[in-house]
């Protein structure tokens, strides 16, 4: 970064522009870049108050707490007190799913790389006591289906860092949030977090924004957290300053240690460890899409992890071969736009990371030779998948949401449909999703992955979780 009151110049102004073609209330980043740190913010906490966000402005992160999660176990594995390839059960023994041999195989490997195989979105409240995490884990996990064998495929599993933030908690003989201060904030120096609304009050903290109805204008959410306490591990409340995550990010760039060298917080070993490949993502995620322990592996540089919910977006992205850091936090779900408008300029400027491969929206006669392996109806926690065969043989998917999903949409105010989407093949077993009524518009992609004795798929893989056939 050439000079720093040009590039946060520069970044405001962009950041300013974005904010405003994405239709963001707030957000505040911060970057580092050859050595500097540079940090600008845009708009408002909540367009109620009218409050400016400032660069001490707290944010929700949501899932980005994952990286958090997987570095307190890194430390477990660096003192000693665990093996990555350990079984969960042997250092806690009250761990199971419903189907307790099976999870018996479970290793902390598997929890960090989302390959335990049982259900991820378990996200029913428990208490907001200190016993939250464990009455997760001993009354929620363990009733959870066990979808495939563990280290079978990838499936996101915020459950699996539930049962990560427990087994920290027994270990460590603190609570979950006590853990993150102890371990990770106070050698930082960070003091800019909150774990509730209770503590949030006591900084200047943005909330979500939603629309209603998609025809309605942004108003924030009606409570400052969605999500239930039960799991801090994966990320349901945790708000942060842009520049107190980024001391994170900054700390694993330097394998392990603070600025200066003062302190490290985790071994080189197990910070390199992190970063390092576990196991490839389906192929609808890209074609160098995979996970390391806790991060997200991209494109052959991109080192990151994003955090997303109601009303809110969030970003951490690495480059660590360029030694440059990204952190975007916003109160918008529209902040997603934002965050990729941002810093994909910017890793393509000064990282050389290519733009993401995208798939071609096949025309509207595309077809599979034979539709019958992908027609049937696939369930997870949250919501429910049916394809079915149309007249003329194309594929259509029925998306209903169900469960929490549902409770958590009534809790903001806003409304979830159920959705129809037309499945056009663009590859083997994949194929780009057309919302009905809106061809051409945002179309995703989703994969059917594995075959049963019938020659039938067993999951439908759709944002990062497979959901296993169930008819």
């Amino acid at each position: 970064m050439d000079d720093i009151d040009g590039g946060r110049e520069r970044l405001t102004e962009h950041l300013h522009r974005l904010g405003i073609e994405n239709d963001v209330p707030g957000a505040s980043v911060a970057v580092l870049a050859g050595g500097e740190v540079v940090e600008a913010t845009f708009g408002v906490v909540s367009t109620r108050s009218g409050v400016p966000v400032t660069p001490d402005t707290l944010f929700m992160i949501q899932s980005i707490t994952k990286i958090i999660t997987a570095t307190m176990a890194m430390q477990l594995v660096d003192d000693g007190l665990v093996g990555l390839d350990d079984s969960v059960r042997s250092h806690l023994p009250e761990f199971r799913t419903a189907d307790r041999e099976v999870s018996g195989r479970i290793t902390l490997r598997h929890l960090l790389t989302h390959t335990g195989g049982f259900e991820g979105d378990l996200w029913a409240a428990t208490t907001s006591r200190p016993d939250a995490v464990q009455r997760f884990v001993e009354d929620i996990v363990a009733v959870a289906r066990q979808n495939s064998d563990p280290g079978e495929r990838f499936s996101y599993c915020n459950a699996g860092f539930g049962v990560l933030g427990r087994l920290v908690e027994v270990l460590r003989g603190v609570t979950y949030e006590e853990a993150v201060r102890r371990f990770v904030a106070e050698p930082l120096g960070i003091d800019e977090l909150a774990f509730s609304a209770d503590e949030a009050l006591a900084f200047r903290t943005a909330i979500g924004h939603v629309r209603p109805n998609p025809d309605a204008a942004l108003q924030p959410l009606r409570n400052w957290a969605v999500m239930p306490p039960s799991n801090p591990a994966a990320g349901n409340q945790l708000a942060m300053s842009a520049r107190g995550l980024l001391a994170i990010a900054r700390m694993h760039l330097a394998d392990g240690q603070t600025p200066g060298a003062t302190t490290r917080v985790l071994s080189a070993q197990s910070s390199r460890l992190m970063r390092e490949r576990q196991i490839d993502h389906p192929a609808v995620l890209g074609p160098r899409s995979a996970h390391g322990l806790g991060w997200w592996l991209q494109r052959g540089e991109l080192v990151e992890h994003g955090g997303g919910s109601t009303g809110v977006a969030a970003m951490l992205r690495t480059a660590p071969r360029h030694r440059l850091a990204a952190v975007v936090l916003t109160n918008a779900e529209s902040g997603g736009k934002l965050i990729d408008d941002l810093l994909e300029p910017w890793f393509a400027d000064l990282a050389g990371v290519a733009p993401p491969a995208k798939f071609s929206t096949p025309t509207a006669d595309a077809r599979v030779a034979d539709p019958r392996p992908y027609v049937g109806r696939y369930e997870s926690r949250q919501g429910r998948f049916e394809v079915a065969r149309g007249d003329d043989d194309q594929l259509w998917l029925t998306h209903t949401p169900q469960h929490e999903t549902l409770e958590f949409a009534e809790r903001a105010g806003v409304t979830v449909d159920v959705k129809r989407y037309e499945l056009r093949p663009v590859g083997d077993g994949i194929f780009t999703t057309i919302e009905a009524g809106h061809a051409g518009e945002d179309a995703q992609a989703i994969e059917f992955l594995g075959r049963d004795s019938h020659d039938r798929a067993r999951f439908v893989f759709s944002g990062g979780r497979a959901s296993p056939r169930v008819d």
